[in-house]
């Protein structure tokens, strides 16, 4: 694995992590903004760290010669590094390799990230795995950002990996027809099937603007259960954890939101929401 050119050091404070997912998780990084200064950059280093997991995926001109073994390769050597590889002066393996180090956040729930998005890979047959993808995966980025904020409190932790899922729907709600285009297919068989759909075809960007908006519809659905879960876990989040859980905040309006085909740019609504449930408290 060679160190990422995706962003070089920044001119205006921030590290290589930080400008990772500025320029490519833009959601997290703002909501990243949130948590308190000197976890800050733990929380940009799994932001960046997931982006790398995703990039993995989105390989469609080797798909089309050797299927999913390009992005196994890829997501074996992030396991590797969890379990004590050497980081190869990759910047965000050399970060990661630093919070796992201190203990700051979980070998685990680090690991699962990666595992999600082979999930994703080997193809997701229902919604009951799609929804344990998601949890480790979308969700699996907050809570590590949890543990790293409050390590003690598990059962917030839990609430905050049901509202990384929220944020993980409406994130694919959002940018369906991009990410359906860019090689990736994390939605379960089942869901294709009822809308007329097969992986292979969705690969090809085949899917028409009706059936992405019947599989937003079914998005929207699932995005309301992991919220209700969390509210089920603990109503109230404590203020230690609440920035991990703002991109459900993002999660949510888009997942009530009409569906495109892209997304957008975020208005200054967007921004403002999630502000505002700083401010409050809730999500």
């Amino acid at each position: 694995m060679t160190p990422t050119r995706d962003a070089e050091h920044s001119t205006d404070g921030l590290s290589e992590c930080g400008a990772i997912a500025r320029r490519f998780d833009p959601d997290r990084f703002l909501c990243a903004l949130f948590v308190p200064a000197p976890a800050r950059e733990a929380a940009m280093t799994l932001v960046a760290f997931n982006h790398e997991c995703v990039r993995a995926l989105s390989t469609p001109a080797s798909w089309a010669v050797a299927g999913p073994i390009a992005g196994m390769i890829r997501l074996q050597w992030w396991r590797d590094v969890i379990d004590g590889g050497d980081p190869q002066r990759h910047p965000v393996a050399i970060a990661l390799v630093d919070l796992l180090a201190c203990g700051a956040v979980r070998a685990d729930t680090v690991r699962g990230i990666v595992d999600a998005r082979e999930c994703e890979l080997d193809g997701l047959p229902d919604w009951p795995a799609w929804r344990a993808n998601m949890r480790a995966g979308a969700g699996g980025v907050q809570r590590a950002m949890a543990e790293v904020l409050d390590p003690r409190d598990d059962v917030a932790c839990d609430a905050v990996a049901e509202l990384g899922a929220v944020y993980g729907a409406g994130a694919l709600a959002r940018h369906l027809g991009a990410v359906l285009r860019s090689g990736r297919c994390p939605l379960p068989d089942v869901a294709l099937d009822a809308v007329g759909l097969e992986r292979d075809g969705l690969r090809d960007g085949a899917a028409t603007a009706g059936q992405r908006a019947a599989l937003h519809a079914l998005l929207r659905a699932e995005g309301a259960a992991f919220h209700a879960r969390a509210m089920t876990i603990t109503p109230c989040l404590p203020r230690t954890v609440l920035p991990a859980a703002l991109p459900a905040v993002l999660g949510r309006r888009d997942l009530r939101a009409d569906g495109g085909d892209d997304g957008g740019a975020r208005g200054i609504g967007d921004r403002l929401a999630v502000m505002v449930a700083m401010a409050r408290g809730r999500v």
